[in-house]
């Protein structure tokens, strides 16, 4: 694992995105671009450096719907989208490719393939390999 210095709230901040204190959470304060995984921000761009970090929350927050999709799930399956394939980094039509995703939909399908907490990993997974075959 790479170690690179990430001021994850340096990057929320460029990308829009705010940070919440995952104690500020409730199942109906969830705004759109309201982050409350910061360690999950962390962990990432610790691995893959600010750049890449930065480009899991551009594509997250491109569009209204999916900028309430900052979930720990999604955006570790959006950052495991782009270092399983760097090409995706080079497209041109990469942002408008991604507006076009609906993460909610894909988020709820994942959610429905789990059967209890130890799968998590598994749903997050899912949502990746969706992402992945719907644009590849």
């Amino acid at each position: 694992m790479a170690n690179h210095r990430c001021d994850i709230y340096r990057v929320a901040r460029q990308c829009g995105v705010i940070l919440r204190d995952s104690f500020e959470h409730g199942p109906t304060s969830r705004k759109p671009r309201e982050c409350f995984c910061k360690p999950t921000l962390k962990e990432i761009g610790q691995e893959h450096g600010e750049a890449h970090l930065r480009l899991v929350l551009q594509l997250i927050v491109g569009t209204p719907a999916n900028a309430i999709e900052l979930y720990a799930g999604i955006i570790k399956a959006v950052s495991s989208l782009l270092a399983r394939n760097p090409d995706l980094i080079g497209r041109r039509t990469l942002l408008q490719d991604f507006d076009a995703i609906d993460l909610g939909s894909l988020r709820r399908k994942a959610e429905m393939m789990e059967v209890g907490i130890a799968t998590r990993p598994r749903a997050a997974g899912a949502s990746d390999l969706a992402v992945f075959q719907t644009h590849a």
